[in-house]
């Protein structure tokens, strides 16, 4: 009896409503962005109700059902889960409240000192239900959609008169799907157009995984081919790979962007064009490699016929690839500068703290920003979407500007 005392009064059938209504309403958003692709504001409330419904999701991945995730059953399943979780910790939170409040004496002071643990013992649950809801509010709803410019200045070497002061917008990791809406991505290629560009650097993850956006996805960039004073470069991503690269490549291209992974092309500076040939004096070489990871890396093929002294620009994906043999070692093809993304600059950075994961070998190195690679200076977009976690904290969504100049 004195055990069934603490046991706060949780009426079986109002947690069971509780329960169903909130399974019904994160599955509904979640099959509504996942299984039927309804786009707009729908895969942002989608990512919200992913991170509160996590502990559901864990199980099933950690067992092998990672593939059903865009099944209205496994949707459904894991909403369950996780909100039988959420509701037991809340039956326990108030188990434990009660306990720290039962009185057991009727003396004055025990009831002075009652009032004290009722205001700790609420206090700290009110901080803690803040938190839970605030923390991934924030991370979920409100930074992952606020784009930063940033602006970098790069000397270049042998660097033609004609191509100072370029204006290059790099773009990466857009990963238009599930957790990045139509929208947002049109958001972001309408900031790249506000900053001016003469050219356009496309550095992978152009889709999130899957076929049913490349051909959104290649059409979102059509407006940066039409009015980039020269045009539009780019390259392939993983995630790219984990659909169709092939089709994806393709659908670039017929929109008008110059795809080179393991390829080249130049910079024309007397017309200011894009040419697939070397015109000779003043060029400037952009050379693309093919996704590390998921694709393969032939720096002979993508530096043939590129001049010894014509100054050059790498696009990979991955800049990982910064740190390999073949570009490093005595006799190594020379750049000047390698453009990347893929980190998204670990997503999350906390005060003190840092950043807790980036998905690279050299831990936090490659993050982000300009950085000196073993062999030449890497600048790192921290990207416009989201990966393993549909989140951002202290790592906003950022396209970079970058201004050459000669060295």
């Amino acid at each position: 009896m004195r055990i069934r005392s603490y046991i706060p009064k949780l009426p079986l059938h109002r947690a069971i409503c509780a329960w169903g209504f909130a399974t019904a309403c994160t599955s509904s958003v979640c099959i509504a962005s996942w299984t039927y692709h309804i786009d707009g504001i729908v895969r942002i409330i989608a990512n919200a109700a992913y991170m509160v419904t996590l502990p559901g999701w864990i199980p099933l991945y950690v067992f092998g059902f990672s593939e059903i995730r865009n099944h209205p059953v496994g949707i459904i399943a894991a909403n369950a889960i996780a909100w039988s979780a959420w509701i037991a910790l809340i039956w326990f939170a108030l188990f434990v409240r009660k306990k720290l409040v039962q009185p057991h004496e009727h003396s004055r002071l025990e009831q002075l000192d009652l009032g004290r643990r009722r205001f700790l013992a609420d206090a700290t649950l009110g901080t803690v239900a803040i938190g839970a809801i605030a923390t991934p509010g924030y991370a979920t709803l409100i930074e992952p959609w606020s784009i930063k410019v940033r602006n970098y200045t790069i000397p270049i070497s042998g660097l033609d008169p004609a191509f100072e002061g370029l204006r290059v917008v790099q773009l990466a990791d857009t990963h238009l799907g599930p957790r990045i809406p139509a929208s947002f991505v049109k958001q972001a290629v309408d900031l790249v157009l506000a900053q001016s560009p003469d050219l356009v650097f496309l550095t992978g993850d152009h889709v999130h995984d899957g076929v049913e956006e490349i051909d959104q996805a290649a059409e979102l960039c059509k407006p940066l081919v039409e009015h980039a004073t020269i045009g539009a470069v780019g390259v392939l991503g993983n995630h790219d790979w984990w659909g169709d690269g092939r089709r994806l490549s393709k659908a670039l291209r017929d929109q008008g962007v110059h795809m080179i992974d393991n390829d080249r092309v130049w910079l024309d500076a007397s017309t200011e064009t894009i040419r697939a040939s070397d015109p000779g004096k003043g060029s400037l070489a952009i050379i693309g490699f093919g996704d590390l990871i998921d694709d393969h890396i032939d720096s002979v093929r993508a530096f043939r016929d590129v001049g010894e002294h014509t100054p050059r620009i790498v696009l990979s994906h991955n800049p990982d690839s910064a740190e390999l043999g073949s570009l490093t070692k005595p006799g190594a093809p020379r750049i000047d500068l390698m453009c990347s993304g893929h980190m998204h600059g670990g997503q999350v950075k906390l005060p003190l703290l840092g950043t807790p994961f980036v998905p690279s070998r050299y831990g936090s190195k490659y993050a982000g920003g300009l950085v000196d690679g073993p062999a030449f200076p890497v600048h790192i977009s921290r990207g416009i979407g989201m990966s393993t976690l549909p989140v951002r904290v202290g790592v906003p969504p950022e396209i970079s500007v970058l201004t050459l100049t000669r060295a």
